[in-house]
């Protein structure tokens, strides 16, 4: 599957990194630097995207029926008071009927 496309033709960082840990399996660290707040929600928002409709999904690239998993941590190469976000995905999209 690939990934969707703004209009502008490029793919957004959220559907790029997600794409990413599908791939990787296991525990992926997103390669950004956030504030404490925004880690904890960015994190907060993935792992409880499966409890929302799919078009209030805040995290733009999680598709429908896909669990994941998120831990935020302080980042150990940021700046004091820089935090990272881990994600992992743990139940698969299940494939749509042909």
């Amino acid at each position: 599957m690939t990934a969707p496309i703004d209009g502008r033709g490029r793919t957004s960082f959220w559907v790029r990194t997600l794409e990413a840990a599908r791939q990787q399996g296991g525990w992926m660290r997103v390669p950004r630097h956030y504030t404490q707040s925004t880690a904890a929600q960015l994190a907060s928002d993935i792992v409880n995207a499966d409890h929302r409709h799919p078009s209030t999904v805040r995290v733009k690239g999680i598709r429908p029926g896909e669990q994941w998993a998120a831990r935020w941590s302080a980042a150990d190469d940021g700046a004091p008071g820089d935090h990272v976000v881990w994600i992992r995905l743990t139940s698969f999209a299940p494939l749509p009927d042909r």
